[in-house]
């Protein structure tokens, strides 16, 4: 008997999982994998999910999610990390605007150097960083020097950045 289920908007067949379709990483086994991953992060109300196409740049950006804003935890003035659930080089990082029913609204300061995705995952920049462990933050590869202080290796920097001050924010 044929068989068919529906996880994360994705529907999958039993033609997903056949003969050698379930090495597929954009069809097989992978993506149900991928797509189980993003239903159990939005279940818990910490991640949205979104499959609005989309160029890495800066600027306000409007992503459709699948979840509705009521059942997510992102209010305006949240900083937020979205990134590519296939391509770990693909995110944007920027503030919410807005997000009412499922039109989410991101001013976006931070962006890898290009890139198209239409498998976001949204969240808190170091739930996005440290639970899923997508991508390393975007790195300044430059040692910086102002008025005779110097920081040496500066790679990580803004990932320090993040983290400290998320985990500052929710300390409040």
């Amino acid at each position: 008997m044929a068989w068919s289920v529906t996880i994360a908007g994705r529907t999958y067949t039993q033609a997903n999982v056949e003969g050698n379709a379930y090495a597929d990483e954009d069809n097989g086994l992978p993506a149900i994998l991928r797509s189980m991953a993003e239903t159990a992060a939005a279940v818990a109300g910490i991640y949205a999910t979104s499959s609005t196409g989309y160029f890495a740049e800066t600027g306000s950006v409007v992503l459709t999610t699948h979840q509705d804003a009521g059942a997510i935890f992102l209010p305006t003035g949240t900083l937020v990390r979205v990134a590519s659930a296939s391509d770990l080089s693909v995110y944007l990082i920027g503030v919410v605007t807005s997000f009412a029913g499922t039109s989410l609204h991101i001013e976006v300061t931070i962006a890898s150097s290009g890139g198209y995705a239409n498998d976001w995952i949204i969240g808190h920049p170091f739930m996005v960083v440290r639970s899923l462990l997508l991508d390393p933050a975007p790195s300044l590869n430059a040692n910086l020097d102002a008025g005779g202080f110097a920081i040496n290796n500066t790679s990580n920097m803004q990932s320090y950045a993040v983290t400290l001050g998320a985990a500052y924010a929710l300390s409040r």
